[in-house]
């Protein structure tokens, strides 16, 4: 072959190549800041416990129960009942603000009086956890969230990633590495997710919802990579929740 062909066949393949991958690379990806990581530990909890216990009936305390029950609020936040609430009693954009659905693709059987399913994923809490059903690492299974169209607007998605109830269940679940998220059943953004119990703050470029045609928003999270549990294939996201304009 001519030298020059041969360079410039050679060219025109790297170029293809180059455009082929821009094209399946076209996603915005969206690195997470990283937020808190809740102290869910058996002293975590006792403190909140003795909290709650020594705060009854503050009006007939000695001034030793009275420091006793200053200490543990001190250590706790005092707008939750327990460290297991995400939110707590402070106002934030679920003020005026939900989603009026939640399902999955598929979720892991209950174990007891212990449930997988999609809405422990929103639940607001620390405690539950969805998993999904299917065999394998459940890559391609999914979590859809739905707003009604005069929901105000969403500008911040928050992940809490893996079964963080307790650091055993957080090892030996698998975590997501990846999330392909849709708007609207259109593929809109991929999200990529540390392998970290700390909740993890994924800012939009600019607010969704509230569309002119009047449609429900639906948000698709896609499981398209994960970090391998210890011990289980399931892969589990204790909560995905959102921050948000329109409210205040």
């Amino acid at each position: 072959m001519n030298k020059t062909i041969f360079l410039v066949s050679l060219a025109s393949l790297l170029f293809s190549k180059i455009q082929i991958t821009f094209c399946q690379d076209n996603l915005l990806k969206i690195i997470p800041k990283m937020g808190e990581t809740p102290d869910l530990s058996d002293s975590s909890q006792q403190n909140y416990v003795l909290r709650n216990k020594l705060g009854k009936g503050s009006n007939n305390k000695t001034k030793k129960q009275k420091e006793e029950y200053l200490k543990y609020l001190l250590k706790t936040d005092e707008t939750k009942s327990d460290p297991f609430e995400i939110l707590g009693g402070g106002c934030s954009w679920y003020c005026g603000a939900s989603t009026y659905k939640v399902i999955a693709s598929s979720s892991l059987s209950s174990n007891g009086q212990i449930n997988y399913s999609a809405k422990s994923a929103h639940d607001l809490s620390y405690r539950t956890t969805w998993v999904e059903g299917v065999p394998g690492d459940g890559i391609g299974e999914f979590l859809e969230y739905y707003f009604k169209n005069d929901c105000p607007r969403v500008t911040t998605i928050i992940i809490s990633n893996g079964y963080v109830k307790s650091d055993r269940t957080w090892k030996e679940n698998s975590r997501v590495k990846t999330l392909k998220l849709y708007l609207n059943q259109k593929p809109f953004a991929i999200l990529s997710l540390a392998d970290s119990k700390a909740n993890q703050i994924f800012k939009l470029e600019k607010p969704i919802g509230r569309y002119k045609d009047g449609k429900d928003m639906v948000l698709k999270f896609e499981i398209a990579e994960i970090y391998k549990g210890d011990k289980f294939d399931d892969t589990a996201i204790t909560e995905i929740y959102f921050d948000g304009i329109d409210v205040h």
